[in-house]
């Protein structure tokens, strides 16, 4: 019934994902969390613990509240009603900071818990919403299409978010709007855009899930991790490499922070100072989510979700080493534009692997995981994504110790680690279409 919906359906619902995920991306690429707001956090606070802290509340508040979420939409034929009750809370909680940072609120510890608690709050909404968004994404669109969908979605995404970085570079370097109220103007933006994403999800048109799909507590589904890790090898190898794609965090929040250190440095009168570089590597950023989303999905689509997890832990392990060595280009006294250059393959192959890797993982799962059982797989999934908690404060508590040199090949050091487990991944689609025969060895 659900697929023959999802052919029915298909063009208006196609539309309406590509609308949704472009106006999020769109809405979150003012508040990013690897560009916007370490640099606004730490021109507040002076602390580089609290700008990694940025990246440490977007995945804890994405992951964890996804097993409660699980064990709530279990059960039931529609999400979308859970999913909109989700979402509208976290999402208006960013209007306090906007006006905080708007005005210029004088007593700056309030406006970076403002900054952090918001966040938090958004990031919190965002995971209860994950499950039931990504069942309808299932239930919506079939199976061999949705790697063209989220290469659309993120293709269209990623041209509003280089507008975004256009938009930030000019707001910040207004001086109409000195520090920090631009940055109030960029929240003030991104509420805006995410109401548009909400909007679209409310007209999505659903079908039931099947009435068998089994209904799950939370409880149940924590003490069932074990058992799905053992008696599914192939999920247990993704919950892995997930894991070990979360070590790309670690350095993730600093690779701003290192590159505008060195634009203060040779460009210290320049309008904007403090948040120097925010928008134009932002926008390169996500060039690359635009570049990489469309030849990564096209590699999902022809040549497998295995394939595609394999090229990604290639990449994962080349970011960190590009940033080494840009670090040491513009430490040879260089120009800024030489600066410039030298950072901009960092930031555009992360932005590539920003979206790709969820992409990768998510499509992987969805053909693995039963789909009467899908909830709980994709709960359970994200919820043991616990590295990309952690991580990024461990990253801010060592950095004043050991550099950012340091933090980064500790990063590449781990992440090729994924390059062994994507060898012992087999690909669903060859299970599926070749029942009992071993997929062809490497």
């Amino acid at each position: 019934m659900a697929a023959d919906h999802a052919q029915q359906h298909y063009r208006w619902n196609f539309g309406l994902w590509v609308l949704e995920t472009a106006a999020w991306m769109f809405a979150t690429a003012f508040i990013d969390s690897t560009t916007v707001l370490p640099v606004l956090v730490l021109t507040l606070s002076g602390s580089p613990l609290l700008a990694s802290i940025i990246l440490s509340i977007r995945y804890a508040g994405q992951g964890w509240p996804q097993l409660i979420a699980a064990s709530l939409v279990s059960g039931r034929r529609y999400k979308k009603s859970f999913y909109l009750l989700a979402v509208i809370p976290g999402r208006l909680a960013l209007l306090v900071p906007a006006v905080l940072l708007f005005t210029g609120y004088a007593d700056r510890t309030v406006v970076v818990a403002s900054v952090l608690l918001a966040y938090l709050a958004f990031w919190i909404s965002e995971g209860f919403s994950i499950v039931p968004w990504t069942d309808m994404v299932g239930k919506t669109i079939p199976a061999m299409r949705r790697g063209r969908l989220f290469a659309v979605m993120h293709v269209a995404g990623g041209i509003l978010g280089i507008m975004a970085g256009a938009g930030i570079r000019t707001i910040l370097r207004d001086p109409q709007w000195p520090f920090p109220s631009g940055y109030g103007v960029l929240f003030g933006l991104a509420l805006v855009a995410v109401s548009v994403s909400t909007l679209a999800m409310a007209l999505l048109r659903e079908p039931p899930s099947p009435e068998h799909e089994e209904r799950y507590s939370t409880w149940a589904l924590v003490k069932d991790i074990p058992n799905l890790l053992r008696t599914m090898p192939q999920f247990r190898l993704l919950v892995l490499l997930q894991a070990l794609f979360g070590f790309s965090v670690l350095p993730a929040p600093f690779y701003i922070l290192y590159v505008t250190g060195f634009l203060r440095e040779i460009l210290p009168g320049a309008p904007g100072v403090e948040s120097q570089g925010v928008g134009i590597f932002l926008a390169v950023q996500t060039s690359g989510m635009i570049v990489g989303n469309a030849f990564l999905g096209h590699i999902g689509d022809r040549y497998g979700n295995r394939s595609l997890l394999r090229l990604l832990a290639v990449l994962h392990v080349i970011v960190p080493i590009t940033a080494i060595i840009a670090g040491l280009v513009a430490g040879a006294g260089v120009p800024g534009w030489a600066v410039y250059a030298a950072f901009m393959p960092t930031f555009f192959i992360f932005g590539g692997l920003l979206s790709a890797t969820w992409m990768g993982v998510t499509n992987f799962l969805l053909e693995l995981a039963p789909e009467h059982d899908r909830p709980a797989f994709i709960a359970v999934t994200n919820a043991l994504n616990l590295p990309a908690i952690v991580l990024p404060l461990l990253g801010g508590l060592l950095l004043r110790t050991i550099g950012y040199t340091f933090i980064f090949l500790i990063a590449a050091l781990v992440l090729s680690y994924t390059l062994l487990i994507t060898r012992w991944l087999h690909d669903p689609r060859w299970e599926h279409d070749h029942p009992g025969v071993p997929p062809p060895s490497d």
